[in-house]
Protein backbone atom coordinates (compact mmCIF):
# COMPACT_ATOMS: atom_id res chain seq x y z
CA UNK A 1 0.00 0.00 0.00
CA UNK A 2 1.13 3.32 -0.92
CA UNK A 3 0.12 6.69 0.21
CA UNK A 4 0.03 9.68 -1.87
CA UNK A 5 -0.86 12.90 -0.35
CA UNK A 6 -1.44 16.15 -1.27
CA UNK A 7 1.90 18.39 -1.74
CA UNK A 8 2.51 20.60 1.05
CA UNK A 9 1.98 23.56 -1.28
CA UNK A 10 -1.06 22.70 -2.73
CA UNK A 11 -2.13 22.40 0.57
CA UNK A 12 -1.38 25.52 1.90
CA UNK A 13 -2.38 27.15 -1.11
CA UNK A 14 -6.19 25.58 -0.78
CA UNK A 15 -5.95 26.55 3.07
CA UNK A 16 -5.09 30.20 2.25
CA UNK A 17 -8.34 29.87 0.19
CA UNK A 18 -10.75 28.77 2.21
CA UNK A 19 -9.43 31.94 4.78
CA UNK A 20 -9.43 34.35 2.11
CA UNK A 21 -13.17 32.98 1.11
CA UNK A 22 -14.46 32.75 4.92
CA UNK A 23 -13.24 36.88 6.09
CA UNK A 24 -14.56 37.99 2.13
CA UNK A 25 -17.93 36.29 3.03
CA UNK A 26 -18.11 37.98 6.46
CA UNK A 27 -17.22 41.24 5.01
CA UNK A 28 -19.63 40.90 2.19
CA UNK A 29 -22.45 40.30 4.89
CA UNK A 30 -21.21 43.09 7.54
CA UNK A 31 -21.42 44.94 4.10
CA UNK A 32 -24.57 44.46 3.41
CA UNK A 33 -26.13 44.22 6.95
CA UNK A 34 -24.87 47.49 7.96
CA UNK A 35 -25.92 49.24 4.37
CA UNK A 36 -29.24 48.10 5.24
CA UNK A 37 -29.51 49.44 8.35
CA UNK A 38 -27.65 52.94 7.90
CA UNK A 39 -29.32 53.45 4.64
CA UNK A 40 -26.14 52.69 2.99
CA UNK A 41 -27.47 49.90 0.58
CA UNK A 42 -25.47 50.92 -2.43
CA UNK A 43 -22.25 50.31 -0.56
CA UNK A 44 -23.67 46.98 0.63
CA UNK A 45 -24.59 45.74 -2.82
CA UNK A 46 -21.04 46.59 -4.42
CA UNK A 47 -18.89 44.90 -1.77
CA UNK A 48 -21.48 42.15 -2.22
CA UNK A 49 -21.11 41.87 -5.81
CA UNK A 50 -17.20 42.57 -5.64
CA UNK A 51 -16.81 39.84 -3.01
CA UNK A 52 -19.22 37.49 -5.75
CA UNK A 53 -16.97 38.41 -9.09
CA UNK A 54 -14.10 37.86 -7.66
CA UNK A 55 -15.40 34.40 -6.30
CA UNK A 56 -16.31 33.72 -9.90
CA UNK A 57 -13.13 34.95 -11.21
CA UNK A 58 -10.88 32.48 -9.20
CA UNK A 59 -12.97 29.55 -10.33
CA UNK A 60 -11.47 26.73 -12.13
CA UNK A 61 -14.87 26.23 -13.77
CA UNK A 62 -16.68 29.39 -13.46
CA UNK A 63 -19.73 28.18 -15.60
CA UNK A 64 -20.57 25.28 -13.13
CA UNK A 65 -19.82 27.96 -10.24
CA UNK A 66 -21.90 30.29 -11.80
CA UNK A 67 -24.89 28.16 -11.98
CA UNK A 68 -24.69 27.43 -8.17
CA UNK A 69 -24.51 31.10 -7.65
CA UNK A 70 -27.36 31.68 -10.40
CA UNK A 71 -29.56 28.97 -8.51
CA UNK A 72 -29.13 30.37 -5.18
CA UNK A 73 -29.82 34.36 -5.97
CA UNK A 74 -33.31 32.55 -7.37
CA UNK A 75 -34.31 30.59 -4.13
CA UNK A 76 -32.75 33.81 -2.15
CA UNK A 77 -35.54 36.46 -4.69
CA UNK A 78 -38.30 34.00 -3.81
CA UNK A 79 -37.67 32.99 -0.29
CA UNK A 80 -37.22 37.10 1.10
CA UNK A 81 -40.05 38.50 -0.90
CA UNK A 82 -42.13 35.38 0.35
CA UNK A 83 -41.16 36.55 4.36
CA UNK A 84 -41.90 40.32 2.72
CA UNK A 85 -45.06 39.15 1.82
CA UNK A 86 -46.13 37.35 4.23
CA UNK A 87 -45.27 40.63 6.76
CA UNK A 88 -42.48 37.97 8.54
CA UNK A 89 -40.18 40.43 7.37
CA UNK A 90 -39.58 44.45 7.05
CA UNK A 91 -37.06 46.84 5.36
CA UNK A 92 -36.67 50.16 6.61
CA UNK A 93 -33.91 51.03 3.43
CA UNK A 94 -33.65 49.50 -0.04
CA UNK A 95 -36.82 48.40 -0.87
CA UNK A 96 -37.60 49.53 -4.13
CA UNK A 97 -41.21 47.21 -4.11
CA UNK A 98 -43.37 46.35 -1.73
CA UNK A 99 -43.64 42.75 -2.04
CA UNK A 100 -39.71 42.63 -3.31
CA UNK A 101 -36.88 42.14 -0.70
CA UNK A 102 -34.28 44.64 -0.74
CA UNK A 103 -31.45 43.86 -3.28
CA UNK A 104 -28.87 43.67 -0.32
CA UNK A 105 -30.57 40.72 1.45
CA UNK A 106 -31.32 38.99 -1.78
CA UNK A 107 -27.52 39.13 -2.97
CA UNK A 108 -26.40 37.46 0.45
CA UNK A 109 -27.59 34.02 -0.99
CA UNK A 110 -25.02 33.92 -3.98
CA UNK A 111 -22.45 35.70 -1.10
CA UNK A 112 -23.49 32.49 1.09
CA UNK A 113 -23.43 30.37 -2.07
CA UNK A 114 -19.65 31.48 -2.42
CA UNK A 115 -18.56 29.26 0.69
CA UNK A 116 -20.53 26.06 -0.33
CA UNK A 117 -17.54 24.82 -2.16
CA UNK A 118 -14.45 26.66 -0.46
CA UNK A 119 -15.02 27.76 3.27
CA UNK A 120 -18.14 25.19 4.39
CA UNK A 121 -17.57 22.88 2.23
CA UNK A 122 -17.12 20.43 4.98
CA UNK A 123 -21.19 20.17 5.18
CA UNK A 124 -20.67 18.13 2.22
CA UNK A 125 -20.08 15.41 4.38
CA UNK A 126 -22.74 15.82 7.00
CA UNK A 127 -25.86 13.36 6.98
CA UNK A 128 -28.63 15.46 5.43
CA UNK A 129 -30.60 15.43 8.67
CA UNK A 130 -26.97 16.68 10.56
CA UNK A 131 -27.33 19.72 7.98
CA UNK A 132 -30.73 20.32 8.20
CA UNK A 133 -30.85 20.86 12.09
CA UNK A 134 -27.76 23.25 11.52
CA UNK A 135 -30.10 25.22 9.13
CA UNK A 136 -32.97 24.79 11.82
CA UNK A 137 -30.45 26.13 14.57
CA UNK A 138 -28.07 28.69 13.07
CA UNK A 139 -30.21 30.47 10.26
CA UNK A 140 -32.21 32.68 12.89
CA UNK A 141 -29.10 33.45 14.81
CA UNK A 142 -27.57 35.12 11.65
CA UNK A 143 -30.95 36.62 10.84
CA UNK A 144 -31.37 37.54 14.42
CA UNK A 145 -28.13 39.26 14.51
CA UNK A 146 -29.46 41.62 11.36
CA UNK A 147 -32.72 42.19 13.42
CA UNK A 148 -29.97 43.47 16.32
CA UNK A 149 -27.75 46.07 13.79
CA UNK A 150 -30.99 47.64 12.54
CA UNK A 151 -31.32 46.23 9.72
CA UNK A 152 -34.97 44.36 9.73
CA UNK A 153 -37.78 44.31 11.90
CA UNK A 154 -39.95 41.58 13.01
CA UNK A 155 -43.08 41.97 14.50
CA UNK A 156 -43.48 38.83 16.33
CA UNK A 157 -40.23 37.65 16.38
CA UNK A 158 -40.81 34.49 18.11
CA UNK A 159 -43.14 33.21 14.61
CA UNK A 160 -40.18 34.82 12.11
CA UNK A 161 -37.72 32.75 13.83
CA UNK A 162 -39.80 29.66 13.91
CA UNK A 163 -40.08 29.91 10.46
CA UNK A 164 -37.04 31.24 9.30
CA UNK A 165 -35.63 27.83 10.85
CA UNK A 166 -38.10 25.20 9.62
CA UNK A 167 -37.04 27.04 5.87
CA UNK A 168 -33.24 26.60 6.20
CA UNK A 169 -33.63 23.07 7.87
CA UNK A 170 -35.21 22.45 4.27
CA UNK A 171 -32.89 24.83 2.52
CA UNK A 172 -29.71 24.81 3.73
CA UNK A 173 -29.29 21.00 2.09
CA UNK A 174 -31.36 21.94 -0.84
CA UNK A 175 -28.11 24.09 -0.94
CA UNK A 176 -25.44 21.62 -0.35
CA UNK A 177 -26.77 19.33 -2.83
CA UNK A 178 -26.47 21.95 -5.19
CA UNK A 179 -23.15 22.66 -4.45
CA UNK A 180 -22.44 18.78 -4.98
CA UNK A 181 -23.75 18.82 -8.64
CA UNK A 182 -21.86 22.88 -9.09
CA UNK A 183 -18.61 23.15 -8.02
CA UNK A 184 -16.27 25.16 -9.61
CA UNK A 185 -13.51 25.21 -7.39
CA UNK A 186 -12.91 21.51 -7.21
CA UNK A 187 -11.62 18.91 -10.24
CA UNK A 188 -14.39 16.67 -10.79
CA UNK A 189 -12.05 13.46 -10.07
CA UNK A 190 -11.17 14.99 -6.34
CA UNK A 191 -14.49 16.46 -6.03
CA UNK A 192 -15.61 13.01 -4.19
CA UNK A 193 -12.19 12.36 -2.68
CA UNK A 194 -10.15 12.56 0.04
CA UNK A 195 -6.71 14.56 0.77
CA UNK A 196 -4.56 10.82 0.84
CA UNK A 197 -5.24 8.59 -1.92
CA UNK A 198 -4.45 4.87 -1.50
CA UNK A 199 -3.40 3.18 -4.02
CA UNK A 200 -2.84 -1.04 -4.56
CA UNK A 201 0.86 -1.67 -5.44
Amino acid sequence: MVRVSLPVREERAMNRSLVINFILFQLGWFACVLGGAYDQVLIGCLVAISVIAFHIYQAKDTMRELRLLILALIIGIIYESLMVSLALAQYEHGQALPFIAPLWIILMWPLFATTLNLSMRWMKNLAPLLIALLGAILAPFAYLAGERLGAVVYDDIILSMSIIGIAWALLLPLAVNLSLRFDGYNEPSKRSATREVTLNV
